[in-house]
Parts: C-alpha cells; structure tokens; sequence
C-alpha cells in the first residue's frame, strides 16, 4: 500500500489505458498490398489484444500491432528524477513507439517546440473524419492544450454530473434542478429538504464529496469555479485573493446548514441499509433518502445494478434525472469537471505515419464509440452520437458542457514536499477558522505564504524521497 501511495504521488495522475483501432469509414485509405508493423505504447501486451487488438486486425489484417509496455516509461522516471517529460523524451528516443500515450492533455506542451508529436490537423480536417461528431468543445480544448495544434486526441473521458430523485422532488413540491446551475443555486435547493431526524432516518438534501473535511467542500467549490490553490507552471500560490475568500465563506454556510451526506458515512453503523443479492447497500440516494448526489458518470452503471440484482427491485430508486455539473457564473457553457483519458500522439519520426492514423482514426470514430457504447458510463466515447440514451432522461447533460483547461494537473514538476504537506496544510488551516482562531483573510495569508515556502523547496532524487518518507510522518496527499 504504502508503496502505491508514493507511486501515485510521483506521477500525480493515473496513468490510464490505451484503445486500439483504426476508422472503419477510411480503412481503404491504407493500402493492403504492403504489411507494415505499428508500436503502440500500452501498459499490458495480453490485455491490448483482448480488448482492442482483435478488433483493429479484423479491419485492417496487414498492420500488425507491437505493443511497447509503459513500465520501461516508469522505470526511467527513476533515472530522470522523477521528471516525467525527460522520461517520456527518453523513452520515445528509446523505443520508438509510432504512437505514444498520454496520461492527460497537459503532457503536450513540454515537446511542441522539439517537434515531437505530429501535427493531428489534417487528420481531423478530414471530412470523413466527421469532427463535429466529437463532443462539443473538444476539438478548441486540444488546440488550446497544443499551443494552437491538435498533437493528440482522447478516446475516452468522463465528467461530473448532479443526480436527483425525482419523487422527492415531488413530495416536498420543489422545482427540479436544471443544467448550468452554480453550487450557490444548488445548495439553495438542498437547504428547502428537512434535516430533522437521525443520520439513519432523515433526508439529505446534498451529496457533495466522499468527506466531511472543511477542505473537501472547499475543493469542489474552486473546481467548479476553475480556480486553483497554485500556479502549476509558475509554481506560485494563487490564494490569498477575494476571488478564495468567498469560497472560503460560502463553504462555512454550507457546512452550517446540515444538508450534506457524505460517502465516509456508509461505512457507519448509523445507516440503514437494504440488502442486495449477496451485497449491501447503505447509499441514501439508491434507497431514496437523498435528493441530489454529485457524482461521475459511473454512477448511471451503479443505479442500474442496483435495479437488476435488487431483491426487491421497488426498493430502489426508479424516479430519476440528471443536470450538468455545477458550473461558474462567468463560463456557464463550461466546466472544468469533465476528464480525458487514453490520449495518443503519433510520433512525427514515425516510418509508418499513414497507419498511425489511421489507428488513432479509429480510437476517436463512430465506428469504435459504436462499440464501445454498450459497454459501460465509467469511461464514455468521444464520439456523442452513441452514448446510450432514452426519452425518460436527460442524457445530453453529459456533454452539454464544453471542457476547460484544468492547469492542476500539469503537477510532474511540482516539488514533493508540496505534494506531501500541502493537504495536510490546508486542512490544520481551515479548522482552525472554524475553530476561531483564524479569520477568513488571516487563514487564507497563511496558506499563501506556507504554500508558496513548499513550492519553492526542490525536486527530491528517488533517495531523498525514500529517506523524507521514512522520516516524516506523512498527514495527507494532494
């Protein structure tokens, strides 16, 4: 465990998988009289050919895939000092993959001027490409992330959504949540449910995050706002600002209200529960005792399992919808809640350009997200025209929004002391407002100067970090 821990605080982001294929609607654009060999980044060589593999050689039998596992990746990060981008530059001088994985869209702008990733323009200028297929505000996202050039493409992303029971909604005679509504609006809905009652028999009027950590609540609030804790580029705290006060404040006003549950309370012994075929669940929404949850996608998977192994399937919530994610009031088209996973780039030294094309063609096409649909809402296609949908639901609140540039996730070069410490911070600062000690402003100096002191402590070796480690008594993770 402990192990994992470190692993994922060096990378900072999860390193996703990649999905293989190639576009149906252009597969006689490659030529079959020649066979030609194409190296693919991937994590698991067995699990590529399961998954992916069998169908990219059903359409196209003379391009053969050679995966290229991403360990050799990680084990450079050690010799690179944890410095991702100068072992991804390795790692393509080394291997030579023909398409490279991204783990998010950020990783683009270290090799745009080294000319390392081809230009991806012509390929989705293509009309039989269909770009305006693709989720809204995609094709601007990855022009923005690539300096003005498409360099890489997403085959899959996700994005927050608030879901609410629909017969509560009626029971108390309160108007449904709508798309683009602020958290401001939001919680003034949650604040019209009752909160009389124990934690095992009262309603709740919000689901906001997994905790009842001042900081959790805080967090959600700047996400939807795009507002960020630090300057991941300039490695300057951004917080000591009006803009994070009202924040600040508007997360005390919540936390005082009482409307909030929190997934840490279903592993309480407070809660009812109803049993399920050979599993339990404590969920407030699922068994109708929560009128709005902020969740991900996946959760659409989750209510409808709920439904087909239920005991009694009555039991379970029936009466739904869904809105878009909680936006801010400057940018209501947009939010910074949706994420992109399993980008390619195709290297521009590449021997076999036309079939890395057409490979990253068919990842990111009607004819892949055809398939793909029927599978799952954890990670949804790019591809809008086949995600599942039916009349009784509000579906395009999924991709109604246009995605915005998160600049938190560029953290590879982010000391990792911040990393560490800042959490922990963040966390001991809030409460002591709560607790009197601090004001708003008082609070919100402190976190700007100890912050900016931890962003300007250097990058660590494997060493150094192994040794901080077992000196410190580690109090969170960001």
């Amino acid at each position: 465990m402990k192990g994992m821990i470190k692993f994922c605080v060096i990378l900072c982001v999860s390193v996703t998988i990649l999905i293989g294929c190639s576009l149906g609607s252009n597969k006689n654009e490659i030529t079959t009289e020649h066979s030609s060999t194409l190296k693919v980044m991937f994590f698991n060589e067995e699990y590529f050919y399961q998954e992916y593999g069998m169908l990219f050689s059903a359409i196209y039998p003379n391009i053969q895939i050679e995966t290229v596992n991403t360990d050799l990746l990680y084990d450079l990060m050690t010799e690179y000092d944890q410095d991702y981008n100068k072992a991804l530059k390795a790692f393509i001088d080394q291997q030579q993959p023909d398409v490279i994985l991204l783990d998010n869209p950020n990783a683009i702008q270290a090799f745009i001027e080294d000319g390392t990733f081809l230009s991806l323009e012509s390929l989705v200028s293509d009309v039989k490409y269909n770009a305006d297929g693709l989720i809204p505000g995609l094709v601007d996202y990855m022009r923005e992330i690539g300096s003005g050039t498409i360099y890489s493409l997403p085959t899959s992303f996700n994005t927050q959504l608030l879901f609410y029971n629909k017969d509560l909604f009626d029971q108390y005679n309160i108007p449904y949540p709508t798309d683009q509504m602020t958290w401001s609006e939001i919680v003034n809905i949650a604040k019209k449910f009752p909160v009389d009652g124990a934690d095992d028999e009262r309603l709740f009027g919000l689901k906001m995050g997994w905790s009842s950590e001042f900081g959790e609540i805080v967090n959600e609030l700047a996400t939807s706002q795009g507002i960020t804790y630090f300057d991941a580029e300039a490695l300057q705290m951004t917080m000591d600002t009006p803009a994070w006060a009202a924040i600040i404040e508007q997360a005390i006003d919540i936390i005082e209200a009482d409307i909030l549950f929190y997934d840490e309370m279903l592993y309480s012994d407070t809660l009812s529960y109803v049993i399920l075929d050979g599993a339990e669940s404590r969920d407030p929404f699922l068994n109708g005792r929560l009128a709005m949850k902020f969740e991900s996608t996946y959760y659409i998977n989750e209510i409808k399992e709920s439904q087909k192994y239920a005991k009694n399937p009555n039991n379970m919530i029936q009466n739904w919808d869904i809105v878009t994610a909680p936006v801010s009031s400057f940018q209501p088209d947009s939010t910074t809640y949706t994420n992109f996973y399993n980008l390619v780039a195709i290297n521009s030294n590449s021997a076999h350009i036309d079939a890395a094309k057409t490979y990253v063609s068919y990842i990111t096409s009607d004819d892949y997200a055809r398939v793909k649909s029927n599978l799952t809402y954890s990670n949804l296609p790019v591809r809008t025209q086949y995600l599942k949908k039916d009349q009784e639901r509000n579906y395009e609140a999924i991709y109604k929004l246009k995605p915005l540039q998160n600049n938190s996730m560029s953290y590879y070069h982010v000391p990792q002391r911040f990393l560490l410490e800042f959490d922990g911070l963040l966390h001991q600062t809030l409460m002591k407002i709560t607790e009197g000690q601090l004001t708003v402003e008082q609070a919100l100096a402190e976190l700007q100067l100890k912050g900016n002191e931890l962003l300007a402590t250097k990058l660590m070796t494997e060493e150094e970090y192994e040794q901080y480690w077992n000196e410190n008594d580690i109090s969170g993770v960001i």
